[in-house]
């Protein structure tokens, strides 16, 4: 090879030696327009600030891919079962983990990528010159925020991952290393949002929207300090719990081995009261009239910025970006939608009735009409058989003048035949619009959904609201019920309550423990929290590992009614609803699946890796 390459040098020289004879050589040295080169970035500070631009680009289309991590957990079931599958039914694998360890926001390669990139900056950073010192500052904090982000999303994943902090080259004779422990990961973060938000004290005004803020890292710490003080990252708790944590190779890596959780819970109660003690976020709407008015308002909080947005993902049309198609693909397949992640009947049945007691199929009122009387957030959440849309598409038109949602079969009057016929919903996947998409469950997502946009043919500009004030207030209270301050918890939870239109919990112990992690899962749906709770909490069994259930619901015209054209009205139809256990997923809980695996192809690149217990 050595010997090609000195021919290769000798027949470039002799070429150059006639050219130089005979013309000028400066095009020669022509850079290329459309590129930069590395010394080039670290001597422009416009350069500079783009390649941080393309570090947030790991962010990907944050909970809003077309496969959801809600898919992942008993809030919805992904229809076209590709890529989640074996989460539901705990079969992935160090060579199959599907969805969530080759998704982009927790593939770990995709995370190494984006932390390696943070690590250049830092090593670069003294080298550009920036007229003004607070822009430099600025962008300092920003990655400071992302390394830490990208950071929390492996640990929450995996648990201790690396801590790689250099740029590794070519020179280096070693790239292999250790697992850190949980412990100095969790500290690594917190050590990065501390720097963060001393860099970006103060700057909110000169920062774009959508750029990392001193409130985001201070919540970010908020998150990463929740999780450290859980169940499943102590060690002797977590142990008891399970055989297979406790069979862990090296339990450090996954847990606290030992140190005080009273302890935890006061730091992570700290940094949940450092955010609201800043005075930039409260809840939106805080106090409704009535509860469809807390209804509207809960819908309304998701579809555009408000007083609790901390850190969003936001989305604009002329990127065409796939985040604002969340419409597309999660929409009624009677409207051209896709019909992606649907609700699950164990989520609906998690909704309480509107006077806060839980919702039971055993009373006969319940029975009758699950969807009366109900918490606001479920209006505002799901579309259920008969609920309000918006205009059904011009050639559906006809056939849903009402335009609400039709998830059932319904009687309805045939007079060619003359005799009653059985007509499926629009919204089936036995109906007569696309017939291949469709609602296994009977539910469809309405959070986020904007209904001023046809999904059919535009995307919408909703944010993803990766950190939001209420996420902080259920921070705070949850490290007050393990610190045993009740009362200090309830305070809080019922301002969410009130928001929401629901009564204020009484309950104390764990009475209390157990309406807030039910009152967390209904406010934050869809949100991309329930995944990591109900493992951190270590209550996956008797959640996710739940047998999936939908609904099925019969229209039956009443006595001497002839309806030719459905439309839901409790005068002329008589209706049934029925839980049914659906066949589509074998849902089950292994506790290996309290970590992802590490994929084998990483385990090969570094022999030095652990893998997690059970794979």
């Amino acid at each position: 090879m050595k010997q090609l390459l000195k021919k290769i040098y000798i027949s470039i020289g002799i070429a150059g030696a006639f050219t130089v004879a005979s013309c000028n050589t400066d095009f020669l040295n022509t850079k290329p327009l459309g590129e930069a080169t590395k010394d080039d970035v670290w001597q422009d500070p416009a350069l500079a600030e783009a390649f941080v631009n393309e570090i947030y680009n790991g962010l990907s289309s944050g909970g809003f891919l077309e496969t959801m991590l809600s898919s992942a957990t008993d809030e919805t079931m992904f229809t076209h079962n590709y890529g989640m599958k074996n989460m539901g039914e705990a079969t992935i694998s160090p060579t199959d983990a599907e969805y969530v360890n080759t998704r982009g926001t927790f593939q770990w390669g995709e995370m190494y990528k984006r932390i390696r990139a943070c690590n250049v900056f830092f090593q670069n950073i003294q080298k550009v010159p920036f007229d003004k010192t607070a822009t430099g500052e600025r962008l300092k904090g920003e990655v400071y925020f992302l390394r830490a982000y990208y950071y929390h999303q492996l640990v929450r994943a995996y648990g201790g991952v690396p801590l790689v902090d250099v740029v590794y080259t070519l020179d280096d004779k070693d790239y292999t290393i250790d697992r850190a422990s949980f412990s100095d990961c969790v500290e690594h973060i917190v050590k990065d949002c501390d720097s963060a938000v001393f860099y970006l004290h103060a700057k909110d005004a000169s920062i774009i929207k959508g750029r990392a803020t001193e409130g985001a890292a201070m919540a970010l710490k908020s998150r990463i300090l929740i999780y450290a003080a859980s169940d499943l990252h102590d060690f002797p708790t977590a142990k008891a719990k399970s055989t297979v944590v406790a069979a862990a190779q090296k339990p450090e890596v996954l847990a606290y081995t030992s140190g005080s959780r009273t302890e935890r819970w006061q730091r992570a109660k700290a940094a949940a009261k450092a955010v609201m003690d800043l005075g930039r976020y409260s809840l939106a709407f805080p106090s409704p009239a009535t509860p469809e008015e807390a209804s509207t308002n809960y819908q309304q909080l998701f579809l555009a910025d408000n007083t609790e947005s901390i850190f969003s993902r936001y989305f604009l049309n002329t990127k065409s970006e796939a985040g604002g198609q969340i419409g597309l693909y999660n929409g009624l397949n009677g409207y051209h939608n896709w019909s992606g992640n649907t609700p699950t009947q164990l989520l609906i049945d998690d909704y309480e009735m509107s006077d806060g007691t839980l919702f039971n199929w055993g009373e006969a009122s319940h029975k009758a009409n699950p969807y009366r009387n109900r918490d606001p957030r479920f209006y505002a959440s799901i579309l259920y058989d008969g609920a309000n849309w918006r205009q059904r598409p011009t050639d559906v038109a006809s056939k849903d003048p009402a335009n609400q949602a039709q998830t059932g079969v319904y009687e309805v009057w045939d007079p060619e035949q003359q005799r009653i016929i059985n007509s499926p919903g629009l919204d089936t996947r036995q109906g007569p619009v696309e017939n291949w998409n469709g609602s296994f469950t009977g539910y469809y997502m309405k959070k986020f959904i904007d209904p001023n946009v046809d999904a059919q043919y535009f995307r919408q500009e909703v944010p993803y609201p990766v950190f939001r004030y209420t996420e902080i207030l259920f921070n705070y209270a949850e490290a007050c019920i393990e610190l045993g301050e009740d009362g200090e918890a309830r305070d809080y939870l019922n301002k969410i309550r009130t928001r929401a239109g629901m009564p204020a919990f009484t309950e104390s112990g764990a009475a209390l423990k157990a309406r807030f992690q039910r009152e967390k899962e209904i406010e934050m749906v869809f949100e991309e929290q329930r995944f990591f709770d109900v493992r951190r909490w270590m209550i996956a069994p008797a959640t996710v590992g739940r047998a999936l259930r939908g609904i099925n619901v019969v229209g039956k015209l009443k006595p001497n009614v002839k309806v030719t054209l459905y439309q839901r009205n409790e005068t002329n139809y008589d209706y049934t609803y029925t839980a049914v256990t659906l066949v589509n997923e074998n849902r089950i809980w292994l506790d290996k699946m309290y970590f992802m695996p590490l994929q084998r192809d990483e385990m090969n690149r570094n022999n030095k890796l652990v893998q997690n217990p059970g794979y």
